[in-house]
């Protein structure tokens, strides 16, 4: 009996390599259509990681750590707020904190110190918060703290009391022959300003320009001064005389004693 193989014109040596060839390319197809594997989302850093000191920290700005990815900044003194330090739009690590905004140097997003929000695109999303805490000897973590272990001192009985002594003389903030009546004076080292609208009348604001964080450098005119944007605020109230500043000066506590103005 002829064989069929032959009788359709084909050879059989053709036919089983044609086999082998389309067995191989299904074999090809089904292992190319596996799917690959993901790769992983880049964590934040470990709870209870130290960052750095709360003190390189300035009042009104931050500090970006690149490693970690965390940007840690201050709006107001003693207030540190946590951000992750990717950008929103493409992914960059954020490049610095200046003039009260997160900034991008990829494409020129900016986001507000104080929640992460957008200020200028072309991100459309906040930074993320992350929680940051400052621990008793000044270091900021991550986290709530919990890796962060601080060993407290055994408790010492207090020293016997002395007989009391002559009142030394109060040392104040200024004497009030040093705030001119309708001006006043910045104390930088503080970071207050102190005025006298009236005549006995003293008043003591933050010396921190609300607008981009500045700090204010004069009182004249009737008004206290800020050198970044040109923001003037009233010396009476702190209140906002001249923009861009939105918002007034925060008040600050202020006593006198004699002829010494101290902090309240």
């Amino acid at each position: 009996m002829a064989d069929d193989t032959r009788a359709q014109g084909v050879p059989r040596r053709t036919a089983v390599a044609g086999a082998v060839m389309i067995a191989g390319a299904t074999a090809g197809c089904a292992r190319y259509a596996e799917p690959a594997a993901e790769t992983p989302p880049t964590s934040a850093a470990a709870e209870g990681t130290v960052l750095g000191a709360a003190a390189d920290v300035p009042v009104g700005g931050g500090t970006v750590f690149a490693d970690q990815k965390i940007v840690v900044t201050q709006p107001a003194k003693g207030e540190f707020k946590g951000f992750s330090a990717v950008c929103t739009h493409t992914g960059c690590v954020v490049a610095k904190v200046a003039d009260g905004t997160i900034n991008c140097g990829c494409h020129g997003s900016k986001f507000a110190v104080a929640d992460g929000s957008v200020k200028n695109g072309p991100a459309a999303k906040p930074l993320p918060a992350q929680e940051v805490t400052v621990t008793a000897d000044g270091k900021l973590t991550t986290g709530g703290g919990g890796g962060a272990q601080t060993t407290e001192p055994p408790a010492e009985e207090p020293p016997a009391e002395k007989p009391p002594a002559d009142k030394p003389p109060v040392q104040g903030l200024a004497s009030t022959k040093d705030i001119p009546v309708g001006g006043g004076k910045v104390f930088e080292k503080e970071q207050v300003v102190v005025t006298q609208p009236v005549e006995g009348e003293f008043k003591a604001f933050s010396a921190t320009c609300t607008h981009a964080g500045c700090a204010v450098n004069a009182v004249q005119g009737g008004t206290i001064n800020c050198p970044c944007h040109g923001s003037k605020f009233e010396i009476a109230d702190g209140s906002v005389r001249t923009g861009p500043a939105g918002k007034p000066l925060g008040l600050r506590g202020v006593k006198v004693e004699g002829d010494q103005i101290t902090l309240a």
